[in-house]
């Protein structure tokens, strides 16, 4: 019987792919590397996740439950030259006729985050640019919490935590 360790390494090894049945926002453009730092960044998020889970006093089938929708988990990250409104608007549509939470998002806070996770500093400047600054977000989660879409008006390079004010895609599916 293969591990679920060596599972989630094939999955790990394949190219960043979007994800089937969400489609790309409009003049959007799969972003393949932004997608597999994202991803890799996921990976040791998930090996936390399953080690907690291993020590958690769950039953068997919550936990069998729990690595079943891990082991499938794919994310996908786009960025579209569009307005935050018109990707918004977009998904909401026919597309995929969902409805997002909408909201505003802490910039510097973000950048904090990404680059605390990345391993990267955040330069005093860009520290100082963002300071009491804020974006928007709308995020819509299905009821199974299999898939959520997460649109941002900027978007901070998990590659270098550069902010660019850009709408960003991110989409995350767990399960096959």
């Amino acid at each position: 019987m293969i591990s679920l360790l060596t599972l989630l390494s094939f999955f790990w090894l394949a190219d960043p792919a979007p994800i089937k049945g969400v489609p790309p926002p409009p003049g959007g453009v799969f972003e393949t590397e932004i997608t597999r730092v994202v991803s890799d960044h996921a990976k040791v998020e998930m090996q936390g996740i399953l080690a907690e889970l291993e020590r958690m006093s769950q039953p068997a089938e919550t936990k069998a439950e729990i690595k079943r929708r891990l082991a499938g988990l794919r994310v996908a990250v786009y960025t579209t030259p569009k307005s935050w409104d018109e990707t918004v608007a977009f998904y909401e549509g026919p597309a995929m006729q969902v409805v997002f939470l909408k909201g505003q998002r802490d910039i510097l806070a973000d950048l904090r985050d990404y680059a605390r996770a990345a391993g990267l500093s955040v330069d005093p400047a860009v520290e100082k640019a963002w300071t009491g600054k804020s974006g928007l977000t709308a995020r819509w989660t299905k009821d199974d919490e299999t898939l959520q879409i997460v649109v941002e008006d900027h978007l901070i390079d998990p590659r270098d935590g550069k902010v660019t004010p850009k709408t960003v895609v991110l989409v995350t599916k767990l399960g096959s």
